[in-house]
């Protein structure tokens, strides 16, 4: 009977000390590999760390990155068409891709 009770809150606390990271996963962030880290490492010095990567995983990265990915990504195939790299036809259907993602 001593060691049934340890072991219930034992596998109470477990998941709920790995909840920021199993949400993480689930949602496939962007951040995952930090959130972990500072979940893991954060949680084992006064429970700070978890409660901020608990916040931080319900938190969606702002658009703005991917604008600046597609612009980036724009002119890194203009550079490659310019050079000859690619053609002109496949260009403008790499920039049309990548414009209607964006």
């Amino acid at each position: 009977m001593e060691i049934i009770i340890p072991l219930v809150i034992l596998l109470v606390l477990l998941p709920l000390f790995f909840l920021p990271v199993i949400i993480a996963i689930k949602k496939n962030h962007p951040h995952k590999i930090p959130i972990i880290l500072v979940s893991i490492l954060g949680g084992l010095f006064f429970g700070v760390g978890w409660l901020i990567a608990l916040v931080w995983c319900f938190i969606e990265p702002s658009k703005t990155q991917s604008t600046t990915n597609a612009a980036a990504e724009l002119e890194k195939l203009y550079d490659l068409k310019e050079k000859g790299g690619i053609s002109e036809e496949e260009y403008n259907s790499r920039k049309k891709q990548l414009l209607d993602e964006s």
